[in-house]
């Protein structure tokens, strides 16, 4: 009796603990939704604050010239962009603090009808607080044909800005805003090609612009790529471009701020790769060889006596390079990745001293021939970062398993 009696309350024990288990599970798994949903929030407005700030960027010259108002319409709409911007960074932390004083400095700008190049310049420094502080978005491994994005744009675009994209569709003359005109070359000199993607995706507030929530991610980027090319023409000499940028980056600012910042690319090839963009994908860099082009500019700029520029390549070559393929490498030799990243630390720290040249050219010998060893080493990696994480939660989940199967055995 007394042993039938232990066995019962072991049994009642072990209900519990598989109850309490599941509870934990369940716990868990919301905590992490939560936490989740939440990043996703911040990230999804830091994306609109962007949007906004460079739509304000572009078309700003629509609204004032020489300090007086050419357009009410274009100007009102300035203010309330500006304004929304305002309202949307006044949160009470460190990060939020800076990028509210640059939007009230855009606001004072505006208000006041400062030059157009003044608001730009705000604007795209806005921009690039906000950049630096979202994670970086997945990009498509390649684009839809030409065939395919035209129809596409026929089918969702052309009813407002017109088959050639010259803002005359259909529908056009009811629209205020009216449409943009996709062939105004110096509109689209000053647009990402991430703000393009922005307003395919999310629409545009208090405009025509809808959000094109039922068209996949690389419908959507097709569509982006191929709006932000329509001012350009494509160049016949063009057939291999240059290695010394990351399509991160590509995406992430406008041609002009492009063509002023970055080593490497002419003019010529940045309006060429806008017009044909499927070179950008058809011979991309690897995430290593960028490291490596951005550290060789960085040593050009070094020698030329060009610190400050010097360190911003170095930086370069860490987040649109090195900083990508971490993970990746840590899962085949942690102490190569700490290595590398020791020394891409240090690498930067000598730039900001010329009296160091020996030692930065000592280490950056060092440097490239571990980023060697890594590329070899990657390069006989048959696990993708997208097959590692599966892999990993195959893992997970296996080990949840026969937990679970374990507590009801019991």
């Amino acid at each position: 009796m007394q042993f039938c009696w232990n066995v019962r309350l072991i049994r009642q024990n072990h209900i519990g603990i598989k109850s309490l288990f599941c509870l934990v599970l369940m716990a868990t798994i919301l905590f992490s939704k939560l936490s989740i949903a939440s990043t996703i929030d911040e990230v999804v407005q830091l994306r609109q604050i962007a949007q906004l700030a460079e739509y304000v960027g572009v078309d700003y010259a629509s609204a004032v010239d020489n300090g007086q108002v050419i357009n009410d319409d274009e100007y009102q709409e300035m203010l309330e962009f500006s304004q929304l911007i305002v309202e949307k960074t006044s949160i009470n932390n460190n990060d939020f603090r800076s990028l509210n004083e640059k939007a009230s400095a855009l606001q004072r700008a505006i208000s006041t009808k400062q030059n157009v190049n003044v608001v730009r310049q705000i604007t795209s420094e806005l921009r690039i607080s906000l950049l630096a502080m979202m994670p970086e978005l997945p990009l498509p491994k390649r684009l839809l044909s030409k065939e395919a994005t035209f129809s596409l744009f026929e089918n969702n675009c052309a009813s407002c800005h017109g088959i050639s994209g010259q803002g005359n569709g259909v529908l056009a003359s009811g629209l205020e805003p009216a449409p943009t005109d996709f062939t105004d070359k110096t509109r689209a000199e000053n647009r990402s090609l991430l703000g393009l993607f922005d307003a395919i995706s999310n629409g545009l507030d208090d405009t025509a612009m809808p959000a094109f929530t039922q068209l996949k991610e690389q419908q959507k980027w097709s569509l982006a790529f191929y709006v932000g090319g329509l001012a350009f023409k494509s160049s016949s000499e063009l057939t291999n471009p240059s290695q010394s940028i990351s399509l991160q980056n590509w995406i992430n600012y406008s041609p002009l701020k492009l063509s002023t910042e970055t080593d490497g690319l002419t003019k010529n090839e940045i309006e060429g790769l806008r017009a044909n963009p499927t070179l950008l994908f058809t011979n991309q860099s690897s995430p290593i060889a960028i490291t490596k082009t951005q550290l060789a500019a960085a040593s050009n700029a070094y020698k030329n006596e060009e610190y400050e520029k010097a360190k911003t390549l170095a930086v370069s070559a860490y987040l649109d390079g090195f900083e990508l393929i971490e993970n990746s490498l840590d899962a085949r030799d942690k102490d190569l990745r700490k290595s590398i990243e020791g020394n891409l630390i240090k690498l930067r720290q000598v730039l900001s001293n010329a009296q160091q040249v020996n030692q930065f050219e000592s280490l950056m010998e060092i440097t490239v021939g571990q980023l060697h060893d890594a590329e070899e080493l990657l390069t006989e990696t048959t696990l993708s970062n997208e097959a590692l994480f599966t892999a990993s939660l195959v893992i997970l989940l296996r080990e949840g398993l026969e937990a679970l199967l374990w507590l009801y055995w019991l």
